[in-house]
Order: structure tokens, then sequence, then C-alpha cells
């Protein structure tokens, strides 16, 4: 596993900053996750995908109280001259949006969800160990106390969204074979 340096531990600082002051969320992993999940939103580049002054809109399928600290930590901000907005799916098949989160407790529907074509084009991010293995593009997890993150270059070739290596470079990056990590 990577092994958190001193510049991911800045990146695990400033993300923390980002965060609203007081949000008074009951999980301060979901502050972080929500951090993680703007920084991939700031970062991220959905060319033509996306229409212009169209809503940058984010799917939580899962745990309400997670959709609820994003749409916090998001509220008012926009990305590339897009607003954000967030939505609480209640499953895999009410989806339009760019970005879907799956939270750890929607494991079965995780799994189903992300071997479908309909996410092929939708940038997923998620909570479970075996999630890059499924076909998702991002995963979120604690690694010595630190949040951390995981990348597949296939999966966000397959959606169409570029993510800048500036932020790439402070997680761990899955190379095309499968389970080879770079």
């Amino acid at each position: 596993m990577l092994s958190i340096t001193t510049p991911r531990l800045l990146a695990c600082l400033v993300l923390a900053a980002l965060l609203p002051p007081g949000s008074g969320s009951e999980e301060p992993e979901d502050e972080l996750k929500a951090a993680v999940v703007l920084s991939f939103l700031r970062y991220g580049d959905w060319g033509q995908a996306l229409p212009t002054n169209a809503a940058l809109t984010v799917g939580v399928i899962g745990r309400p109280q997670f959709a609820e600290v994003l749409r916090h930590s998001v509220e008012g901000k926009s990305v590339n001259d897009h607003a954000i907005q967030v939505v609480e799916l209640k499953n895999a098949a009410e989806r339009s949006c760019q970005v879907v989160y799956f939270t750890a407790d929607k494991t079965l529907d995780t799994k189903a969800a992300l071997q479908t074509p309909a996410f092929a084009h939708v940038l997923t991010i998620g909570e479970t160990r075996d999630f890059l293995d499924w076909g998702g593009a991002v995963n979120l997890f604690v690694l010595d106390g630190h949040m951390a993150f995981e990348v597949s270059l296939e999966a966000l070739e397959r959606c169409s969204v570029s993510i800048s290596s500036r932020l790439l470079r402070f997680g761990q990056i899955r190379s095309r074979k499968k389970g080879e990590r770079s």
C-alpha cells in the first residue's frame, strides 16, 4: 500500500481547509471525503460532455447523511462556470449525473451498477475495497489515519473525464493491467 509522505499530509490538510467552518457533521470522515470529492470536481475536465452553463451534478447512492455533508460542502460553489448540484439517488437506475458517489453500505448495488453500460460515461467514486476491481474510477479510503485515494486509469479513460496530474500525484494510480499499481 501507499505510505503517506509529507506532501500527502499537506494535501490532506489543504483538503480539510476547504471545508466550511462548523459544518456540524457527526462523521468527520465524511467531511474529508466531501473535500476530496470537491477536489476531483475542481481538477476534472468533462470536455464537451457537459454543456455550457449546465450544472455539474453529483449523485449519491447510499447514506443520506453523506449526501447532506457533500451538499453542505459544495453548496454555492462552481467549477469552470458550472454550478455544483448534489442529488440523493435511491438506486443506480435513477441516474442523470456526471458523477456518482457510492457509499460503502450499498456494496451489492455498487457492484451490479458498475457492470452496466449506463455508468460507462460517469465519473464513479466509491469507498469500498474492491471498488476499482468492479469498474469504479476513484476509491477513497483511510490509510494510517489520513484520507487517501486510488484511481483506475482505465475507468477514467472509459468515462471520458480527465483528472489533472496535479491531483493524481497525491494518490495511488492503478494502471491498465488489472491489479498493477504505480
